[in-house]
């Protein structure tokens, strides 16, 4: 068989997965486990309570907590394996392309339409072509070490890099696991070229880890009938059917054949799933963003309830949300900062998302418990973008810049109930920040974009118990949280955690005598 030859392929790597690179601690930045959403207001009574009876249930060490990870994923990977090696059932990826540019998103400010346009990542290598197929290649063996085998892999690339990946696929998963080349093709979002054919379409490549997969003939991943068929359709006493037509001894003849199912088994071409648009529900303000119904085909024909799906490109979480509403398991990662923020935002307001059996109604079920980790790995946990702050400024230098955030919350309590309200937020070295920036924020909650408290804090990590966060469709930020009431007297410790536009991330501790 053929194999791929580039500049720093190491030709023992995949017999040697583990063996020399370091396996670096998690470190468990947050517990979000039905905490109370001040975003869902007074009007949804019904997931109000929902929430309430579900931070009832008692806690059980062997509860499944899915996993939202920031980091480097070779790293997260090489430490994954020593728990899940061989467990995950569906690996979906959809990482940079190659394209040689950088890809964009939108930082919203304050509760108006504002916003400055941040870097999301870079798809510049600097080693070219031969340093983007090493960094994939050695993920995808970690990958393949991961599923389980009975497990899937699909790889979601363009017409960049396709064919050198479905080459070094071959190799890693064995051509004979080669299942499909999935083509998603989409409205062109920009066609004024006219040198050569417009790009409308990506490439999926699905492999199996062995022949003995799991795959299912599921309803809800079919594909509508065209025009033509659905014009057909008609419907009687017994079922919805059309008419076949053929002949026989010169005659014409018509039969009725009643279907079952709305639509067709799905070919290897996609023409039926749109690509995110600025008005569609899902829009996160990410320029490389995948549709729900896109992972919604993948998920249901690939896993079954319960199963482990992962994502080690998670980018705005979209795996991760339709593994959580299908009632799938997920482990989803990412190295930006940013991008973990609208996952982690994302994954908690899914209960006001479209419900994916029927697109037409909400969702309407609260997420189940999920952890936010981040890899201790000695990288500086910084995301600001560089071009939010004056040229003056060093690029070595920034990650020092704003490490002395402060906020002023007021603490109001009555007997064994306690409010907090958060009065002030203030930046160090303002000034060093862009004007443009600086002149779209009109009070200081313009620059917060959520924050949390954690009512009981035990130092180990921060357990959500409110939260009250800016999404794109809900700019509203609420200052004040619940009254929360503690059953016992005692000291306590509350923690509230601001998270702000810039990528900053502050917790403040504050100790309370319950009498």
């Amino acid at each position: 068989m053929p194999n791929l030859d580039w500049k720093g392929k190491d030709n023992f790597r995949i017999s040697n997965t583990n063996k020399s690179q370091p396996v670096y601690p998690f470190h468990i930045k947050e517990l979000i486990r039905y905490p109370l959403i001040d975003n869902i207001g007074i009007h949804n009574e019904m997931i109000k309570k929902k929430m309430e009876e579900y931070q009832k249930k008692e806690v059980s060490s062997k509860e499944w907590v899915n996993c939202l990870i920031q980091g480097d994923n070779k790293d997260i990977m090489y430490s994954l394996l020593q728990i899940y090696s061989k467990k995950i059932k569906l690996i979906y990826i959809d990482p940079p392309f190659a394209t040689g540019g950088n890809f964009e998103a939108k930082m919203f400010i304050g509760e108006e339409d504002s916003f400055e346009v941040r870097k999301a990542y870079s798809d510049s290598w600097s080693g070219g072509i031969d340093a983007y197929i090493d960094f994939l290649y050695e993920r995808l063996i970690l990958m393949k070490e991961l599923l389980a085998e009975d497990g899937s892999i699909y790889v979601h690339l363009d017409w960049h890099i396709s064919h050198y990946i479905k080459i070094i696929m071959d190799e890693i998963f064995g051509k004979e696991n080669f299942k499909n080349e999935i083509i998603w093709a989409y409205p062109a979002a920009s066609a004024r070229t006219r040198k050569f054919f417009i790009r409308s379409f990506d490439t999926i490549l699905f492999y199996t880890k062995s022949n003995d997969y799991t795959f299912n003939d599921d309803p809800n991943i079919y594909m509508e009938y065209s025009d033509r068929v659905k014009f057909a359709l008609k419907t009687d006493d017994n079922g919805t059917y059309y008419h076949r037509g053929g002949s026989h001894n010169g005659k014409k003849l018509s039969q009725k054949v009643y279907i079952s199912n709305k639509g067709i088994f799905p070919r290897d071409v996609w023409t039926d799933l749109p690509y995110i648009r600025a008005n569609t529900p899902e829009y996160q303000a990410f320029s490389t963003q995948k549709p729900e119904r896109l992972l919604k085909r993948i998920i249901l024909a690939s896993s079954n309830k319960n199963d482990i799906v992962a994502d080690f490109f998670c980018g705005t979480g979209t795996t991760l949300v339709v593994a959580e509403k299908l009632g799938r398991r997920w482990i989803g990662s990412d190295i930006g900062k940013h991008a973990i923020n609208i996952c982690r935002k994302r994954i908690l307001d899914v209960w006001n998302s479209n419900d994916l059996i029927n697109w037409e109604h909400k969702y309407q079920e609260i997420p189940k418990p999920f952890r936010v980790l981040r890899i201790n790995n000695n990288q500086q946990d910084n995301d600001i973008d560089i071009r939010f702050i004056t040229e003056s400024v060093q690029d070595k230098s920034k990650n020092s810049l704003f490490q002395n955030v402060k906020f002023d919350v007021k603490i109001y309590k009555d007997k064994n109930n306690v409010l907090i309200d958060l009065i002030d937020y203030s930046i160090p070295n303002v000034n060093l920040i862009k004007e443009k920036i600086k002149n779209k924020i009109k009070s200081f909650s313009d620059w917060i974009d959520s924050w949390t408290i954690d009512f009981n804090h035990r130092k180990d990590y921060f357990i959500s118990t409110w939260i009250s966060y800016r999404t794109l469709k809900n700019r509203r930020l609420n200052l004040t949280s619940i009254f929360h009431t503690y059953s016992k007297q005692g000291n306590y410790c509350i923690a509230v955690k601001v998270n702000d536009i810039l990528g900053n991330e502050i917790i403040q501790e504050y100790e309370i005598n319950i009498e």
